[in-house]
């Protein structure tokens, strides 16, 4: 019989919890996860791979999360709860176990996961699991121990084989005598509460079969550690006197079937269906599809789909990619049995904007509720997703009702996509049904990060859509590629979406998700699909589909291009300067209204410009000028009274507050003209955005001129795509804008050739921007065709027999480009996960030898938060008013800062790239002391700043100054 004074469980609790109630409760919860929260194709690779019957897979698996704290039966474990806990000494008897020593301090401590590890190999073998045969790396005991090893995040490394025999001749910290009797009657009574699970039919599984029951185990840990849960079994123990004997047992596991439902419920777990139905069903408010739309809704119907595989489309900005992609996702999810959907896309602000879209399709399509998550960082900034502030502290428990009823009992009807608080938690919002944020959240799942089971258990039940797959450097791309092997291996549906991809780069993507699916792909050809098109491959067999007959462009225009060669500077009176060039370009809507859009390639560049197009209009309108800054931007009689055109400056060297409601109020002004709350600039008073790369991707914005920085050939016609946009409504056009125009503003040397400012870095590479350049100066002035020119200027700004002006400087920066390249990839293949099909041992997946700080989604500067913090006599503030006082703590209990307080300074916070003025920080930069308890705050940065004469004073720090102007946003010069 098992000894029940043996603890599993007392943090939080008035007494300490048998271990063999935890080892119940996580195998009845894991039976539920497994019930409704597994996907169709997830539950079946499982029992293809442990080769059984459904019924008899579930109860291994659940036989399998039932184990996994079996190795805190150990002295170590069991003395340092004593040790805490004087007051229930009695829990467990020292003469009982007084032959181990449990007290004594010379008897080694390791921690329970690793016990685990090494004592279950034997405990499975008397079980009849193989012990000989084969490979030991390939014993499906030894890799069972792997999984469960690793459920507080890291895969141990693999078992010594002698583990099968007597695991404490290596590991004498496991305790022999009444320790190992205990882990073998505690493992057997769960064996029989089960109804002794059968021994799989399998040598081993599949690392991707593995690393989905790694996160069922763990997901299945946490909801059954849940205080009100553990509390709510404790009564019913304490009413038995024989408790741990089988009768009792069973009947804590029945008490537990009945609870456990509603525990996966309550977390927000589950699956998200969509209702079928023709591409117009689904999208009631688009009364004319596109062509794009419609022939991927023809082409997929039907019966075609068999099981998971990748749908490519690439097509103009203003195609309907994104409902295409959504409509696309609820067949593929469908014709695999997915139950979820994840949609990446390549910034915080693009996933922000797609979290309200994706809300109002699931709303609409779905057909039972589901939660919805927001995966970034600054997610619960983002006032649409963020829950209701209230004065709870940040790490208050939610509180919950855990009843017998059945789930969805109680449902009204309603959809529902809200995410509650177990999914808000750390490291969870990925386990969510429906999910939507940056790519990196996904692109996580390749690297070895602690708890990856959880994103690769989030991920495979899922279609996953990953939107602008254009957008990254070679390095983030590398890892793109391996993101797509592991999700073909996993089986999950994936849908690509691009508005300018290299026809390598297509091909390279698809055949990538191909190989992972089946090694044997390799040499599978799949076509490139014509542009805008789509091309559809099969994971399990050789279909391919594509168009029927070719689609026609929603968006076919003629896009006049003018290049101007400038100097790089910003003298007003300097003929052939950046400025003077911008003004010419800018002159129709100064003059005559209309919307306009400046694309610059730096933060500074573009606060430099914005402030040289102020002053510009100040001094040409005098008095009457009133710019955006001036007044309040939703007093619209005011601003159609004055004279010049608004301007407005957005970039990501905001806080994160402002720079949402600068967001919002662009949407508001050059959004699409037949929603809601947008009021389009009409007449003499037009507008002019000024702006970094942060507009060109996802906001839906049209503007009737675009004036861009030399960029490469696919982001410049991005940016274009912002370029008349929208087109039913039409919105009224000035009489200068004619036709949709760009203007590309090329920096030149004082001979004329292309010569990159030092100030953009290594933000583009050189090579791209003289390659793009000469294409389009190449053209003499003929207007690029949209869609049809699109796909031979994006794959001739990459041919290997580009005809330059410039040969020997071409020459140069393409081998630098080159370089660099080779570089990015060979440094994702070290710190990524192994293509799945090489993974030899779990522990590859959670441990690397690449340096930790290598171990990232993308390179470049890290981003350190900073505060502005206004200072004067009285003490510190967050606003230049002095009217918000700086708090030193928080409302809560014992100073915590709770939820509503956290996120009002969060969005006071600035990112700013890492460089030498971090070095030169100081204590008068730490935030307060009591600010260390809440993670999010403790690593912030201050800014100390004063107001002087009616200027703002930044922040010295060794040869730089950073001041935070509120219509400039932060702005960093270099004094020295």
């Amino acid at each position: 019989m098992v000894d029940t004074r043996l603890c599993g469980k007392s943090d939080g609790l008035a007494t300490p919890y048998p271990v063999v109630g935890h080892l119940v409760d996580s195998a009845v919860v894991c039976g539920s996860v497994w019930d409704r929260v597994l996907a169709e194709g997830q539950r079946s690779r499982v029992v293809e791979a442990l080769g059984v019957g459904v019924s008899e897979a579930r109860r291994i698996v659940m036989f399998w999360a039932g184990l996994h704290d079996l190795g805190k039966i150990i002295p170590s474990f069991q003395g340092m709860l004593l040790k805490a806990r004087p007051a229930h000494s009695g829990f467990l008897s020292e003469a009982a176990y007084a032959h181990d020593r449990w007290a004594d301090s010379t008897v080694g401590r390791i921690r329970h996961e690793s016990a685990t590890h090494a004592a279950l190999p034997q405990l499975l073998a008397r079980l009849g699991y193989p012990a000989a045969g084969g490979r030991p790396a390939k014993l499906l005991a030894l890799q069972v121990a792997q999984i469960l090893g690793g459920h507080h995040g890291r895969y141990p490394s693999d078992n010594d084989p002698r583990d099968l025999r007597n695991p404490c001749a290596r590991m004498p910290e496991l305790g022999s005598g009444a320790w190992a009797e205990q882990r073998q009657q505690h493992a057997e009574a769960l064996y029989e509460v089960l109804g002794r699970p059968a021994v799989p039919n399998a040598c081993a599984m599949s690392p991707t079969t593995a690393v989905v029951i790694a996160g069922m185990v763990i997901v299945s840990d946490w909801l059954a550690s849940q205080e009100h849960v553990i509390e709510a079994q404790q009564k019913e123990i304490e009413a038995q006197a024989d408790y741990g004997s089988p009768t009792s047992l069973r009947g804590h596991a029945r008490r537990m079937g009945r609870v456990a439902p509603v525990l996966v419920e309550d977390a927000g777990l589950g699956g998200a269906g969509f209702r079928t139905g023709g591409f117009s069903e689904l999208f009631p408010d688009i009364r004319s599809p596109y062509s794009l739309q419609l022939s991927v809704a023809h082409g997929l119907s039907g019966t075609r789909l068999r099981g998971p595989g990748v749908l490519l489309v690439t097509a103009p900005t203003g195609e309907g990619k994104t409902e295409t992609a959504l409509y696309a996702a609820s067949l593929l999810g469908a014709a695999c049995g997915g139950r979820g959907l994840l949609f990446a896309l390549p910034t915080q602000a693009t996933a922000n904007q797609m979290y309200g879209r994706l809300v109002e399709f699931a709303g609409r399509n779905l057909l039972d509720p589901a939660q919805l998550t927001l995966l970034h960082g600054a997610a619960d900034l983002y006032a649409p997703y963020a829950r209701p502030q209230s004065d709870d502290a940040v790490d208050a428990p939610e509180p919950r009702v855990v009843s017998d009823c059945e789930p969805g009992a109680e449902w009204d009807g309603r959809v529902s996509v809200e995410a509650g608080r177990w999914l808000r938690g750390r490291g969870r919002g990925i386990l969510a049904p429906l999910a939507v944020g940056t790519v990196d959240q996904a692109l996580m799942a390749v690297l070895p990060l602690r708890r990856n089971a959880l994103r690769h258990f989030g991920l495979s039940g899922k279609t996953v859509v990953i939107d602008e797959a254009h957008a990254y450097d070679a390095y983030t791309h590398a890892l793109l590629l391996r993101l797509l092997e592991w999700l073909g291996a996993l089986g999950v549906p994936v849908v690509l979406l691009s508005a300018t991809l290299t026809g390598d780069i297509a091909r390279g993507l698809v055949r990538s998700y191909l190989t992972g699916a089946d090694p044997s792909s390799a040499s599978r050809q799949v076509p490139v699909p014509a542009y805008p098109g789509w091309v559809y491959a099969s994971a399990r067999d050789d279909l391919v589909l594509g168009p029927d007959e070719p689609v026609r462009s929603e968006r076919g225009r003629k896009l006049a291009v003018m290049v101007r060669r400038v100097a790089h500077t910003y003298e007003p009176d300097r003929a052939g300067g950046r400025l003077a060039a911008v003004l010419d370009a800018l002159d129709g809507v100064i003059s005559g209204g209309g919307c306009a859009a400046v694309i610059c390639t730096t933060v500074a560049e573009a606060q430099q410009t914005y402030a040289a197009l102020r002053d510009h209009c100040r001094a040409r309108f005098g008095a009457g000028y009133l710019g955006w800054d001036d007044c309040s931007a939703e007093d619209d009689q005011r601003q159609d009274a004055a004279a010049g055109p608004r301007l407005r400056l957005l970039h990501a060297r905001f806080p994160a507050g402002r720079r949402a409601g600068l967001t919002r109020e662009a949407e508001r002004w050059f959004g699409r003209t037949d929603k809601l709350g947008v009021r389009r600039p009409t007449g003499p008073r037009g507008a002019v955005l000024v702006a970094t790369q942060v507009i060109e991707q996802s906001l839906d914005l049209d503007f009737d001129l675009v004036v861009s920085d030399l960029a490469p050939m696919a982001m410049l016609l991005q940016r274009a795509g912002r370029v008349w946009r929208h087109r039913e409504p039409s919105p009224s056009r000035p009489a200068w804008a004619d036709v949709p125009r760009l203007v590309v503003l090329a920096p030149a040397g004082e001979d004329g050739d292309l010569s990159v400012p030092g100030s953009w870095g290594d933000v583009y590479q050189h090579s791209l921007l003289q390659r793009t350049l000469e294409l389009l100066e190449r053209r003499a002035g003929r207007p690029v065709t949209v869609p049809d020119d699109v796909q031979a200027l994006v794959d001739g700004v990459y041919a290997e027999e580009f005809v330059s002006v410039a040969p020997e400087k071409l020459m140069e920066r393409d081998f630098r480009r080159l370089a660099d390249d080779m570089a990015r990839g060979a440094l994702a293949e070290m710190v990524a996960l192994p293509s799945p099909h090489r993974v030899t041992s779990l522990h590859s997946l959670t441990t690397s030898d690449a340096d930790e700080e290598l171990v990232r989604t993308r390179l470049g500067a890290e981003s350190v938060q900073v505060l502005p913090v206004f200072e004067n006599e009285d003490g510190r503030w967050l606003d230049e008013a002095y009217s918000v006082a700086l708090p030193e703590s928080g409302r809560g209990g014992a100073g915590r800062f709770t939820v509503a307080e956290v996120r009002e300074l969060l969005s006071c916070v600035v990112p700013l790239a890492h460089g030498p003025w971090r070095a030169a920080c100081g204590p008068a930069h730490d935030p307060p002391a009591d600010w260390g308890r809440e993670p999010r705050l403790a690593r912030i940065v201050l800014l100390p700043q004063r107001v002087t004469g009616g200027e703002v004073v930044g922040a010295a720090l060794g040869e730089y100054q950073i001041t935070y102007d509120h219509a400039l946003g932060l702005i960093t010069r270099r004094t020295a």
